[in-house]
């Protein structure tokens, strides 16, 4: 998508709706055709992007459900300044309720996603950045910032599953559940572990299950068992009101 100049970029940019500013630069919707722009930093500091267009797209072509691509490049005067991506209507996994998620539909998403992961690891493709860039919305999951994934031959898919599993179970447990799943030697070790994320929410609902001594649906029919940690690890930002 090209722009002839600053100024006609910026008047582009007035009638777009402002997302928010992450560690590449800033987002902006287009809420007619829900299309997301984001702009490199470089661009609002005046200075030159070292990004090429094979970089940005470099995996768009690999169809998937979860991982949300790079689908055009931005350039204004011959200079690539960002790139337009899809509008996922989601939102960020920590600023969404635990004990509000019905674990049923989490479960399939988590399988969803795995099949996408293991997708980009036959694909060749190494995952980085992961942390705080999954959102979940209605039994889906989508990750985005992708702009930092690499290429491997090495790349297993343990490695990738790594932080997707690490971000899930931090996700479902910190500052609620620990003591509970300190108390259990089996689900201490799945926790503090490689383990798959799907596999220990499994074995997690069932132990819960079976000390409230009935099925669980949701973590909030456990929480007479949350004790709150005064520095938690994972960084959340919640509003009750969203629905799930």
């Amino acid at each position: 998508m090209n722009f002839i100049n600053r100024e006609h970029f910026n008047i582009f940019l007035k009638n777009l709706k402002p997302l928010g500013i992450g560690s590449q630069g800033m987002c902006f919707l287009d809420e007619k055709h829900k299309i997301v722009y984001k702009v490199f930093h470089e661009y609002f500091d005046y200075e030159k992007s070292d990004y090429k267009e094979e970089e940005i797209l470099r995996f768009s072509h690999i169809d998937n459900k979860t991982f949300i691509w790079p689908k055009d490049v931005l350039i204004v005067k011959n200079e690539i300044v960002g790139y337009t991506m899809p509008y996922v209507k989601s939102k960020n996994l920590y600023e969404r309720n635990p004990l509000l998620i019905n674990l049923d539909s989490l479960e399939t998403a988590i399988q969803e996603s795995t099949k996408d992961i293991k997708l980009l690891t036959d694909n060749k493709v190494a995952m980085y950045d992961v942390m705080y860039n999954i959102l979940y919305r209605n039994g889906k999951i989508a990750i985005i910032d992708t702009m930092e994934y690499g290429t491997s031959e090495e790349i297993s898919l343990d490695k990738n599953m790594l932080p997707f599993n690490y971000e899930l179970k931090l996700f479902l447990v910190d500052n609620y559940f620990n003591n509970f799943i300190t108390s259990s030697r089996l689900l201490n070790e799945m926790y503090t572990s490689n383990a798959n994320c799907l596999e220990f929410l499994k074995q997690f609902r069932t132990s819960l299950s079976n000390y409230l001594e009935e099925p669980i649906t949701t973590l909030n029919q456990a929480k007479m068992l949350i004790r709150k940690n005064p520095k938690p690890k994972y960084i959340r930002s919640i509003n009750n009101k969203d629905n799930y």
